[in-house]
């Protein structure tokens, strides 16, 4: 079992939050149940790391990004707690078919040279609309929610923000609409704006990574007390009930320490697994 050291361990410290995207009144409510606080910094262009709309190449991956934002969030603020934040589209269980969201956070102790890594992730449904003809715009608008911001891609650039009906067509008339149908489709897209503070979506799972940070920073190593002795890593190979194959489902679970690297082994809930998971009787 965890250690669990009380939520006062965290009372009145202050964690950097390194952003430019408003992401602080979508993650500070799960810390502050610990006590914690978040000061927002935007001394650092983080679209320089790379942008969703193709701008600024991403060279970094999701969890290299996240971790250089919460160090340099310490530097800039001088804080011993610094936060990281990043999000990423596709994979998932069906790539290709279903868009899928991953949201990482990384709190980056200075003090103590540890990183803690939470994360949510699930399905999204924005996508490109194809302006085929500005008539079908409302129709299509109306199956996303209204918050949901858009960028207009057309030859001579690109327009973010774009939050309504109104303001996309303004925007069109702006750039010089060309006819209808495929002359349309061919020069102007409409996709969704990915960043934080206008997808509506990933402010869900940004949310939910943030109550796991929170779970991760009371889950306390029962030899060292170091944060984060958390269920990361799974045993595979749970038997067949039918045949006794092992499958891929888990047997066991195990809690490690960052720190000190003591760990606990905690068996799963299940004996066996159902035949339609085995890969000899279900091939």
């Amino acid at each position: 079992m965890a250690g669990i050291t009380p939520v006062s361990s965290w009372q009145g410290r202050v964690v950097g939050l390194l952003t430019r995207h408003d992401k602080a009144r979508m993650i500070a409510p799960a810390l502050s149940t610990l006590g914690l606080s978040l000061v927002e910094t935007d001394a650092f262009d983080t679209d320089r790391l790379g942008t969703f709309s193709g701008e600024v190449e991403r060279t970094l991956t999701p969890l290299e990004c996240a971790r250089h934002k919460a160090q340099l969030a310490c530097e800039l603020t001088g804080l011993e707690l610094g936060l990281g934040s990043e999000g990423s589209f596709g994979g998932g269980p069906m790539p290709g078919l279903v868009n899928w969201d991953q949201e990482l956070l990384v709190l980056w102790d200075h003090s103590r040279g540890q990183e803690i890594v939470a994360h949510a992730a699930g399905p999204v449904g924005v996508a490109t609309i194809a302006l085929a003809s500005v008539a079908e715009l409302e129709h299509k608008l109306a199956r996303f929610d209204s918050a949901q911001a858009w960028l207009l891609r057309h030859p001579g650039g690109v327009i973010k923000g774009l939050l309504g009906q109104e303001a996309i067509l303004e925007q069109l008339a702006l750039v010089g609409l060309p006819g209808s149908g495929a002359e349309l489709a061919q020069k102007i897209t409409l996709e969704p704006d990915l960043r934080a503070m206008h997808c509506p979506e990933r402010q869900v799972y940004i949310r939910q990574a943030a109550e796991q940070l929170a779970h991760r920073l009371q889950s306390f190593c029962p030899r060292c007390t170091a944060a984060n002795f958390w269920l990361d890593e799974a045993e595979r190979g749970l038997p067949c009930g039918s045949c006794g194959t092992p499958t891929e489902l888990p047997t066991a679970f195990i809690r490690r320490c960052q720190a000190c690297e003591y760990e606990i082994r905690e068996p799963g809930d299940l004996v066996t697994a159902d035949p339609g998971d085995c890969p000899w009787c279900n091939p």
